[in-house]
């Protein structure tokens, strides 16, 4: 009787951990593992990025408070701070390699990850931003020898849900390490997961960067395009503008990434204001488009250019992906500009044609425009 009194004990105590366990547990951290043909590996790890910076700042107060915090931090503080935080984790994450070895002789290898920049974490402080998770990526070559790997995380992150390749979840303890699994199972799915896999998330990722630069969070250039909008009677005449527009900033854009052309953002950010100003401001006085509006456009794209260069550098390009991230940003840019128009459009389409359009909408709203690109050229020079 007292045995089974014990063993029913010790059941119910399993039941009770077990669902303690669960109770406090979530899925917040998130790492998904996959094994590429010829030992290469892609390692993304989706972390809420508020947690790790109140656990590595020890901050007291709640996540307002801290947001708060953070957005009163310069950009070379909250660069030092991220700075540390990515040494933390590159230093503490590592694949532990079991070749049947003893414990003692177990070998690691460190991974490194990308992807913490400050244009992802001030997305993060947007209070319309739905989530604080930020993903991080590290790819490489695993040892050709390799049978049996763990995965070890650094405390800071907490607790991970690791998947490996197919759907297998293996649960990573805080500051602990995964079980060992094999390097060679599922070979036939391992070996259909190319590079491919990766070019393709990168494509798509750098165009979804590109288009939410302009929409929502690139006002000063939607207020560009809407103010070459207001001007332009016909649509082809728009095209044309938008294209030369589009030109001109593919062409600083790329140069700024390369290096060729580096303008400081203290001179670039003011005349970017003063540019959508400048063309504003015109729509009041000119009633039509003058021969010169063409060549000002194409010299202002210029200036747009290193602007999306600037935000691109913050987002950072992976080397391997290089030219194919840029055109993915570009493409992403493009699509925000003519998102933009086509409402622009949709919004204007039953007064456009009235004889009242330009005297109650395209001077009050190139006014408006004019008044905001003013105030941040003051801002910005100040």
């Amino acid at each position: 009787m007292f045995t089974r009194l014990l063993q029913t004990a010790f059941t119910l105590c399993l039941l009770l951990s077990s669902f303690v366990i669960n109770a406090h547990t979530n899925k917040t951290n998130q790492a998904e593992l996959q094994l590429l043909k010829e030992n290469q590996y892609q390692l993304i790890v989706s972390i809420d990025i508020l947690h790790v910076i109140k656990k590595q700042l020890n901050f007291s107060g709640d996540e307002s408070k801290l947001i708060k915090h953070l957005k009163g931090l310069s950009l070379i503080e909250t660069k030092q701070l991220l700075s540390k935080i990515t040494q933390v984790i590159n230093e503490q994450s590592a694949f532990i390699i079991d070749d049947e070895k003893p414990k003692d002789n177990e070998l690691s290898l460190v991974a490194s990850f990308s992807g913490l920049t400050v244009a992802e974490l001030r997305k993060r402080l947007n209070p319309n931003f739905s989530s604080s998770q930020i993903k991080l990526f590290s790819q490489g070559e695993l040892p050709i020898t390799t049978n049996k790997l763990a995965l070890k995380f650094p405390p800071l992150i907490g607790n991970v849900y690791l998947t490996v390749t197919t759907p297998k979840m293996y649960w990573v303890l805080t500051g602990g390490q995964s079980h060992y699994f094999s390097t060679h199972e599922n070979k036939t799915q391992v070996r259909e997961l190319s590079s491919m896999v990766i070019k393709s998330f990168n494509v798509a990722e750098y165009i979804y960067q590109g288009f939410v630069h302009i929409l929502p969070q690139g006002l000063d250039h939607i207020l560009f395009v809407l103010a070459l909008f207001l001007l332009a009677t016909k649509t082809s005449t728009l095209l044309w503008q938008v294209s030369a527009f589009t030109l001109a900033h593919t062409i600083t854009l790329a140069l700024g990434i390369f290096g060729v052309i580096n303008l400081s953002s203290s001179i670039v950010e003011p005349l970017i204001a003063l540019s959508i100003a400048f063309v504003a401001i015109e729509n009041i006085f000119q009633q039509k488009l003058t021969r010169w509006r063409l060549p000002i456009i194409f010299a202002f794209g210029l200036l747009h250019g290193l602007g999306f260069a600037s935000v691109l550098a913050e987002v950072g390009l992976p080397e391997s992906e290089y030219i194919s991230s840029l055109l993915s940003f570009n493409v992403g840019v493009e699509l925000g500009q003519l998102t933009v128009i086509a409402l622009a459009i949709l919004a204007t389409r039953w007064c456009a044609k009235k004889p009242w359009y330009r005297l109650y909408v395209v001077i009050p709203a190139s006014a408006i425009i004019s008044g905001i690109a003013l105030y941040w050229f003051y801002e910005r020079i100040i």
